[in-house]
C-alpha cells in the first residue's frame, strides 16, 4: 500500500510539472522592453516577447508585430520540447499501468529528459542579462507569469524524479523515510483522538434558591451539563406557605 502511495504521488507530481513546463510552448516566458522611453526616440513602445525554445517576437513603434531571430531557427528546439514532454508523459502512464522494471525505467528515463531540458532553458534565460547588449535607457527585463511557472516545472520535475527514483535506486533510505513519516503521522492521530475523547469543562450558573434560604448564585465547572438542576436549580420556585 505505502508503494502505491508513493508512485500515485510520484506520477501526480510529474504530471504536474509536465503541465507547468508546457505551457512555455504557447506563451513567451521573457519580455525586453523599453518602459521609460525618451522623447522622440524611436524605440517608443518597443516590446520584444522571448520563448523558452527561442522564438523571438518584436512589436514595433508603429505596432506591427514582426518575427525576430537573433540566433538559430527556433522551431526544432519547440518540436524537442513537445517531443521530450510526450516522452515523459508516456513514461509515467506507463509506470501507472503496469510496474516492475519497465514501468520504472520509462518513467525515470522521461522524467529525467524533461527535468534536462527545461532546466536548461530556465539557466539560460536566468545567466542572461539582456540589458547589457543595448545601451538604451529604460530598457529592463521582465519574466512573464510562465516564465516563473517553467522555475516551478523544474522543482516539481525534480520532487517527482526523486519520489520514483529513489525508492528503486535506495530502498533503504526510502524505507527509512517512509518509516519516520508513518510514525510522526501516527503520533498525530494519538494526539487527535486523545483532544477528541477528553470530554469539555462546561461553566454553569446555578440559580438562587427559594426566597428566604440565604443562597447565592454560584459558578461551577462541570462534565455534565444535567448537573445544573441537580441541586435544585432547574425546579421553579415553591409559594411560601400562608
Amino acid at each position: 500500500m505505502t508503494e502505491r502511495r508513493t508512485r500515485l504521488a510520484g506520477v501526480a507530481l510529474g504530471g504536474a510539472g509536465i503541465l507547468l513546463a508546457a505551457s512555455t510552448v504557447v506563451w513567451p516566458t521573457k519580455i525586453v522592453a523599453v518602459r521609460v522611453p525618451e522623447v522622440g526616440d524611436f524605440t517608443k513602445g518597443y516590446e520584444q516577447l522571448i520563448w523558452a525554445w527561442g522564438r523571438e517576437v518584436v512589436y514595433s513603434s508603429d505596432g506591427v508585430l514582426l518575427d525576430a531571430f537573433s540566433g538559430p531557427d527556433p522551431v526544432p528546439r519547440a518540436v524537442l520540447l513537445v517531443v521530450v514532454l510526450l516522452l515523459a508523459t508516456a513514461g509515467l502512464t506507463a509506470r501507472l499501468v503496469r510496474g516492475g522494471r519497465p514501468g520504472e525505467l520509462a518513467s525515470g528515463v522521461g522524467l529525467a529528459l524533461a527535468l534536462a531540458t527545461v532546466a536548461a532553458s530556465v539557466v539560460q534565460r536566468l545567466s542572461v542579462d539582456d540589458r547589457t547588449i543595448g545601451l538604451q535607457p529604460g530598457l529592463v527585463v521582465v519574466t512573464t507569469t510562465v516564465g516563473w511557472l517553467e522555475v516551478t516545472s523544474v522543482v516539481v520535475l525534480t520532487a517527482a524524479l526523486a519520489v520514483l527514483v529513489v525508492p528503486v535506486l535506495l530502498p533503504r533510505v526510502a524505507d527509512s523515510v517512509t518509516g519516520t513519516v508513518d510514525a510522526v503521522a501516527g503520533r498525530l492521530r494519538q494526539r487527535r483522538a486523545l483532544v477528541e475523547a477528553t470530554p469539555p469543562l462546561v461553566a454553569t450558573l446555578m440559580e438562587p434558591g427559594p426566597i428566604g434560604s440565604g443562597r447565592a448564585p454560584t459558578v461551577g465547572f462541570t462534565d455534565d451539563p444535567s448537573a445544573a438542576g441537580a441541586d435544585g436549580a432547574g425546579s421553579p420556585p415553591t409559594e411560601p406557605e400562608r
